[in-house]
């Protein structure tokens, strides 16, 4: 078995009661039959909390006011406290922040965005991510994994991040060109012709490719019946909409969504003083560390279902709807705003969206309607 892991994975330390939120609220934390198994046997005190205080139908953990049932005041988990340490977690409580994608003969692990610990190392990385890899005598088969297709997708995406990491070419050539390249790389899943993968790929590496994508860039947007800024103003109120729609998981969340939504929707043209912030801390490295994750995290998923240019979709908007809810905030004050509020924009919306399965299913199905989603309508939210 095969691990791979991004460079700045073992750096990760949990903050503890100092950390500005904290993992065990505002969701379900679901209980491994193991580690159930071992808490119905766990004798004295904790071992009649845990009869309580587990939800054993549901195989998760008891809430009260959205918290963990073992939560306490000072935003430290009674359970590792009472009962030894980590071999007292179940495997949700032991993993989180990191995040484990499962695929034939390879385990991709990520920190989860949604961890503020983990957001300061993601969006504070100011070196290309680099990733490492590593191998153990595990083995396991899929008896239905499409491997071919599994190899294009990791060919595909080795190049996304390559272009994404080209720092002399311009952040919105990048950004294009790695979504021209993946929608061109779906039409070849939907024709069944990946065969021809090596040619797109040739072909998205030449020299010439940049004064392409600038070509297609400017003709793209000047032949859509309405004006750039029209197009993106169109394009941010459909995903400001996917969100209205999506589970709220933090009680707060709804209005703070709601008073970005306005602000950005009521915005004129903001003063200098105003951008400043903005354009300072939402700089074109955030941009695309923000990207390298959701890829990395999503992308070589479409082995599942066969939708890349939906992976590609989802995380250019998620990357999109973070820049966006920043900019509400610089608009709002510019005057308090910092890196540590980028990093809470960037958390709070990742644990509204990623841990829900009903919320990124939605956001995905919203993305698929291509008349409302094409390739020009994201073209127009570039930087």
């Amino acid at each position: 078995m095969q691990y791979t892991v991004p460079h700045y994975w073992n750096k990760f330390q949990c903050t503890g009661g100092s950390c500005p939120d904290t993992c065990c609220a505002g969701w379900q934390i679901q209980i491994d039959p193991a580690s159930l198994k071992k808490y119905r046997n766990q004798k004295g005190p904790l071992g009649s909390r845990l009869h309580n205080e587990i939800n054993w139908k549901e195989a998760c953990f008891r809430q009260y006011h959205g918290r963990c049932a073992f939560l306490n005041e000072e935003n430290l988990c009674d359970l590792y406290l009472e009962g030894g340490g980590k071999k007292a977690f179940c495997r949700t409580c032991r993993t989180y922040p990191r995040h484990i994608e499962e695929f034939e003969g390879l385990r991709e692990m990520s920190l989860s965005l949604s961890c503020p610990a983990a957001a300061k190392l993601i969006l504070e990385c100011r070196e290309p991510v680099r990733f490492l890899h590593g191998e153990n005598d595990r083995t396991e088969n899929y008896s239905e994994f499409d491997f071919f297709l599994f190899t294009k997708l990791m060919d595909v995406r080795s190049l996304i991040f390559r272009i994404l990491q080209e720092r002399e070419r311009p952040l919105r050539l990048r950004l294009a060109l790695v979504l021209a390249l993946t929608h061109d790389f779906q039409l070849l899943i939907r024709r069944g012709r990946l065969f021809e993968t090596e040619a797109l790929l040739k072909r998205c590496s030449s020299p010439e490719i940049w004064e392409e994508t600038e070509q297609k860039l400017c003709l793209r947007l000047n032949s859509a019946k309405v004006s750039g800024s029209s197009l993106a103003s169109q394009a941010l109120r459909r995903l400001f909409s996917s969100l209205e729609q999506m589970e709220v998981l933090r009680r707060d969340w709804r209005q703070y969504r709601k008073k970005a939504e306005k602000t950005l929707m009521q915005e004129t043209s903001p003063s200098p003083e105003q951008l400043a912030p903005f354009q300072a801390l939402f700089s074109e490295t955030v941009t695309e560390q923000l990207m390298i994750y959701f890829l990395f995290t999503y992308f070589a998923g479409a082995v599942y279902d066969g939708d890349a240019w939906g992976k590609m979709k989802f995380s250019f908007a998620s990357m999109v709807m973070i820049r966006e809810l920043f900019r509400a905030e610089c608009l709002q004050d510019p005057d308090i705003v910092t890196a540590e509020t980028l990093q809470k924009t960037a958390w709070r919306f990742a644990r509204e969206l990623e841990h829900s399965d009903q919320n990124r299913n939605l956001l995905e199905q919203k993305l698929k309607q291509e008349r409302l989603f094409s390739l020009t309508s994201l073209f127009s939210l570039l930087p």
